[in-house]
């Protein structure tokens, strides 16, 4: 009969952790690899808000962090939509592409 082996919950990941680790000569630094609100995606959190109600709407799930954050992730939701999705989620979705892919270069109002 073999004992039970206690186990730690998992805890979700809040990424990376600030630590020096040190090995030879060398040493590693990982830090935040952007400053605080410094997103990958330079959208406001509405926009992004909106986009997702009207993916709701329409029976489809893009979540607003993930969109925020996750640039793939992003890029597919964007383009799902711009093909499958009715007018005005299509147009949200192409203009979310351009953000995505210039991001505010272009002279896009938002």
């Amino acid at each position: 009969m073999s004992t039970p082996i206690s186990r730690r919950p998992l805890r979700p990941s809040t990424g990376p952790s600030p630590m020096r680790i040190q090995q030879g000569g060398s040493v590693l630094v990982i830090e935040r690899l952007l400053p605080d609100g410094h997103r990958p995606l330079q959208v406001s959190v509405e926009l992004l808000e909106q986009f997702s109600a009207l993916m709701a709407a329409e029976g489809w799930t893009a979540h607003v962090s993930a969109l925020a954050f996750d640039r793939i992730y992003a890029r597919e939701r964007f383009l799902f939509a711009k093909r499958r999705g009715r007018p005005e989620l299509a147009g949200l979705a192409m203009e979310l592409l351009v953000w995505h892919r210039y991001g505010g270069r272009h002279g896009l109002p938002r």
